[in-house]
């Protein structure tokens, strides 16, 4: 048993968002400094939600409710367990590089997160790649990310300088993005993280990260301060439109709506039938007793 949430499609497409889970444990309530517990910056925030057209497309979808914070799945399993948040499993600090707990996590404490946070995300996605590689030959691993910084990009498309996935699909990536207004660029600073590099297999399964700046959803003053950033509905409802464009344009297909049309027409032709056998009784039985009567 895990939390793990997955979405699963008859596709070759997998969206994967490691980073854009708030939840944190029990423990941490009393293991973080009060700051820290109040506010943790540079989750993925509202990511999901601003992705939440997937779920009208035929793409399967991975992700984790737990924090980046509780533990981090797009590190290495061999990273160190626990420090500074470039390169550690758990971090001692926040991405604003303050220290957050009160004292060092215990090396149990660890161990425990990395086996029921770390671990089950991994096996899930493991074993997600392995049966769409089976149903479809190839398939694409998009691993779905924000930033505010370092670069000034609107998007940034990472597919560790061209080892991970072909020219072409990072090439059509980068077309959708330009075409729907997105400033875009390639493996500048994100070159993709341990999701995009652990799972490329050549002419198997192509990976890329995707990156893209708060501030095409967040208004910039919300990002500066120490609380959740609340939303311009405008402005993420426009950018999550542009973005169903872009992934329409990858070739992303959309759910058939029309699923369920055609056991209506059937229903309501039984209907007319009935009906109309009905109505065809009627009239022999009121022509029987006209016939009578005269």
């Amino acid at each position: 048993m895990n939390d793990i949430r997955i979405k699963e499609e008859y596709s070759p497409y997998i969206f994967s968002f490691p980073h854009s889970g708030q939840m944190l444990t029990r423990e941490m309530e009393f293991q973080l400094t009060p700051e820290a517990f109040q506010f943790l910056p540079n989750v993925d925030w509202h990511l999901e939600e601003l992705y939440g057209f997937l779920k009208k497309y035929k793409v399967s979808v991975i992700s984790t409710p737990h924090s980046r914070y509780v533990v981090d799945v797009n590190r290495p399993h061999d990273a160190e367990k626990f420090g500074n948040y470039r390169r550690s499993l758990v971090y001692s600090t926040s991405t604003w590089d303050e220290e957050i707990y009160v004292t060092p996590l215990s090396s149990e404490e660890i161990e425990r997160r990395i086996k029921r946070y770390y671990n089950p995300y991994h096996e899930e996605l493991e074993a997600l790649i392995t049966k769409k590689v089976q149903q479809f030959g190839k398939v694409y691993l998009i691993d779905i990310h924000s930033f505010m910084g370092p670069i000034t990009e609107d998007v940034c498309l990472g597919n560790r300088n061209n080892t991970t996935s072909s020219k072409e699909f990072i090439e059509r990536c980068y077309n959708a993005f330009e075409s729907e207004g997105f400033n875009t660029v390639k493996n500048k600073v994100f070159i993709g993280g341990y999701i995009t590099q652990r799972y490329a297999i050549k002419d198997v399964v192509e990976t890329l990260q995707i990156e893209l700046r708060y501030s095409n959803y967040i208004e910039a003053h919300e990002l500066d301060v120490r609380k959740i950033p609340s939303l311009n509905s405008n402005l993420f409802d426009e950018t999550s439109f542009r973005l169903e464009k872009v992934m329409e344009k990858i070739g992303v297909e959309k759910k058939d709506s029309n699923n369920k049309i055609p056991l209506v027409v059937e229903n309501s032709s039984i209907w007319l039938k009935r009906m109309f056998i009905l109505l065809f009784i009627v009239a022999l039985v009121l022509a029987f007793f006209e016939g009578n009567i005269s």
